[in-house]
């Protein structure tokens, strides 16, 4: 694994007039159409508002959720996809025809049985409807009032003694789904940049809302996950549905580090049909944090590893084993080292593999194997193992006020352990404390119960008081670090758990080798090449500088004297730069 700087937005120029594609990561957690934690949306806000700021025109891009998906549509099926558009934008996604639609003919009788007045009904069918298949319930049913229906089918589920919350599992229009729209983000979004956001109900039909746009505007294109192609395995139906997105922009802005582990058609796909993409500065961020802490770290370096269970977390242990100095292990996965290490853990949940007898005819498990070669590998490479030497029991998995504190790393064996004690805490965080390249990934107990939260929040108190550079993988170390308080102390919260966690394995993200990468720093010089972007920049500060104040100049009564001077002054400026860079 190599993370090579990218190009961020600097490297884009002019942004003006220009339509910027911004890919971003909008997944965040929505309940009844209220969104219950915006953190994720705040994160893209410098990227977008540099673009709208600059006079660029950004047309940003999300997933939300898994949603089945459905294929592109043809010219063959054009017209009954947008037959659906139109019931999902006029039932606003609530599925009350579609729900109908596919009932058997015999309880659409029932419901239509059930309306007051029986005048409402095609003449044809005598005030009762037809039993028969193929007599247009359904059409019939799709013209009623959204009341009307909603009224009806409530009768329907209470007599089938159905939960469907408005029928949540049967919202779906052709791979629309009404709990993964981003319509709630598109809101959000606006409030947060003062400004209104569009919002374009179909990704993949959004040429008229981008073509009327203005320098300055922001449009939130739907779910691109509502198309299969968007995570198809196929290259050709990634580059299909690429297509289609990029002849929305310009530019390619890539902000959605949560989904850079991800070989989609908006992550990769666009970048390959643009010719080029560029990091934004959330992106930009976390390349270069976890560049920081994994090609060139400052020493000592330690890594703290959670979770429960140790196959998901081997690739990560074997990847930092070989790089840190000090490796320190809790949660569940916890257990496995300590019982192949002889100790006893009593009821603790304890990851089992698969069960085979070796040549010498002993029983063996291939999860605890995979512990003892990471100690003997831990062992070989000078790196100090850290394992709890205590624990906060209980003999249940609940909370409890009188938890029971082991003595040892031994646990009773009506007990299980639920977090690491008091004196592996303080172990753990003295040495923490005096490394200069700390990375964290997966808590050390179960800290959603605040009985076995003090472990993984003095392990956040910890990065947070440390010197030196600190990172959570992101994750359940994310949400545990904002629990605690101490997140915004720390280096850097990851906003990627999958991606963070493979990179912490030492693989390639393909949504970040999609991008461009920046110039490299020649060895033994003081100053990098020169870099054009930059230059770039500079100017287009100065023109914007000289024009506004050339919008001034009335009032200074200074002419267009002003403007010359100013523009051959950066001609000056840019000139000069380029001298001194090409010297060094």
């Amino acid at each position: 694994m190599s993370l090579q700087p990218k190009k961020g937005l600097e490297a884009l120029w002019p942004i003006k007039g220009k339509r910027v594609l911004v890919r971003v990561d909008f997944n965040v957690p929505i309940k009844g159409g209220v969104i219950q934690n915006d953190y994720r949306i705040r994160s893209a806000l410098p990227t977008i508002r540099k673009i709208v700021d600059q006079g660029g025109i950004c047309v940003v891009m999300s997933h939300l959720g898994r949603p089945t998906g459905a294929p592109m549509r043809d010219d063959a099926n054009q017209a009954q996809h947008d037959a659906l558009m139109r019931t999902w934008v006029s039932e606003r996604g609530r599925g009350k025809t579609v729900f109908f639609a596919v009932l058997p003919s015999e309880e659409k009788v029932w419901i239509l049985e059930q309306l007051k007045d029986k005048s409402e009904m095609p003449k044809t069918w005598k005030k009762s409807p037809p039993k028969e298949v193929g007599n247009g319930k359904t059409h019939f049913f799709a013209g009623l009032p959204e009341a009307t229906k909603t009224d009806l089918l409530n009768q329907w589920t209470a007599k089938n003694k159905k939960e469907t919350d408005d029928f949540t599992n049967l919202r779906k229009y052709n791979g629309y789904e009404e709990e993964n729209t981003l319509e709630p983000v598109a809101e959000r979004l606006g409030e947060l940049l003062g400004k209104k956001v569009g919002f374009a109900p179909d990704c993949l039909n959004a040429a008229p809302a981008v073509d009327a746009l203005q320098n300055g505007d922001v449009l939130l294109l739907e779910n691109v996950r509502f198309y299969k192609e968007e995570n198809s395995k196929k290259e050709d139906d990634r580059l299909k549905m690429a297509t289609v997105l990029a002849s929305y922009g310009d530019y390619y802005v890539c902000d959605a580090f949560g989904t850079a582990h991800r070989d989609s058609a908006s992550m990769t796909g666009i970048p390959k049909v643009l010719g080029h993409g560029v990091a934004g500065y959330l992106m930009k961020k976390e390349i270069d944090s976890f560049a920081r802490a994994l090609t060139n770290p400052s020493r000592p370096m330690c890594a703290i590893v959670g979770g429960s269970k140790v196959s998901d977390k081997i690739k990560v242990l074997e990847n930092l084993v070989t790089k840190v100095n000090k490796l320190f292990i809790g949660g569940a996965m916890a257990y496995v080292f300590l019982k192949a290490k002889g100790h006893s853990i009593g009821k603790s949940y304890c990851e089992k593999g698969q069960s085979f007898t070796d040549k010498y005819g002993e029983e063996r498990d291939t999860i605890i194997d995979m512990a003892l070669d990471l100690v003997k590998k831990a062992d070989e490479c000078g790196v100090e193992l850290f394992l709890p030497e205590d624990h906060v029991c209980n003999t249940e998995f609940k909370g409890t006020d009188s938890p029971l504190i082991t003595e040892s790393a031994d646990i009773p064996s009506d007990h299980m352990a639920l977090d690491i004690g008091p004196k592996t805490r303080a172990r753990y965080v003295k040495n923490i404390s005096s490394c200069a390249t700390v990375v964290w990934n997966g808590p050390m107990g179960v800290f959603e119960i605040p009985t076995y939260a003090q472990g993984t929040f003095d392990v956040a108190k910890a990065l947070a008081e440390c010197n030196g550079m600190t990172i959570i993988g992101g994750g359940d170390s994310a949400s545990a670090a904002e629990m605690s308080g101490y997140a915004g102390a720390i280096s850097h919260v990851s906003t990627g758990g999958g991606a963070s966690l493979e990179l912490l394995e030492g693989k390639n993200l393909p949504g970040i080798s999609a991008l461009d990468s920046a110039p490299q720093h020649k060895a033994g010089t003081d100053a990098p090449a020169p870099n054009t972007s930059e230059l770039r920049e500079l100017v287009g500060n100065l023109q914007k500088t000289v024009d506004s104040l050339h919008e001034q100049q009335q009032a200074f009564n200074l002419g267009k004297e002003l403007r010359t001077a100013g523009l051959t002054a950066g001609l000056i400026v840019g000139a000069l730069y380029v001298i001194r860079a090409f010297k060094k």
